[in-house]
């Protein structure tokens, strides 16, 4: 009896840690998908390829803004709102949150842009979220910063209740600097003076 209680115990261990396996295998390959389709959907837009960025899009993005013309407007009123300068290279990604729910994967992947603002040079962050209905194998996406947070559930009814967004944020690294205030010693206290006793009779 104790064999069959150890044979059936190793079986369930076993089936746990393929599937386990299975699972991070899965989201490995996701993560994967998802940051090459963020690659090109940035460098559509970085190099004005207004098609393959719609093709990369989210569709409920695209039906937000009244069709697929309505669409590139917007997209492209935003590129010039904040024109690429001619020294920059396109925005850095990583992912920062994968989830999935069956087949359907979504994720929260942060943009970094090195740029240049009033001749200073700047950090702009913000995000894009993904979305793939086929186990991880193609993303569409939304980029957040062309909208705001409060529109999002609007924009993309189905996102995920429990995703993370971070605020989108722009840091000029020379004005922290320069706000940073000048800690000043605090004057060390004068040594203590001996004062010299008569010794006692």
């Amino acid at each position: 009896m104790k064999l069959i209680y150890t044979t059936i115990l190793a079986s369930v261990l076993s089936v746990s840690a393929q599937f386990t396996q299975a699972q991070d295998n899965d989201s490995t390959l996701a993560a994967s998908n998802a940051l090459k389709a963020a690659e090109s959907l940035i460098k559509a837009s970085f190099y004005q390829d207004w098609k393959s960025y719609a093709d990369l899009s989210n569709p409920s993005a695209i039906k937000f803004y009244g069709g697929p013309q309505q669409f590139k407007e917007h997209v492209v009123t935003m590129y010039f709102r904040n024109e690429p300068k001619l020294e920059e290279k396109p925005e850095t990604l990583r992912i920062t949150e994968l989830r999935n729910d069956v087949d359907q994967w979504q994720s929260v992947i942060e943009k970094v842009r090195n740029t240049f603002i009033d001749g200073k040079k700047a950090i702009i962050t913000s995000y894009i979220v993904g979305q793939s209905l086929d186990g991880g194998k193609t993303w569409k996406f939304i980029d957040v910063s062309h909208n705001s947070l409060e529109n999002l559930a609007f924009i993309f009814p189905t996102i995920f209740t429990d995703l993370t967004i971070p605020l989108g944020k722009t840091v000029i690294p020379s004005e922290i600097v320069e706000a940073q205030p000048v800690v000043e010693e605090a004057p060390k206290p004068a040594p203590k003076k001996r004062v010299a006793t008569k010794p006692r009779k």
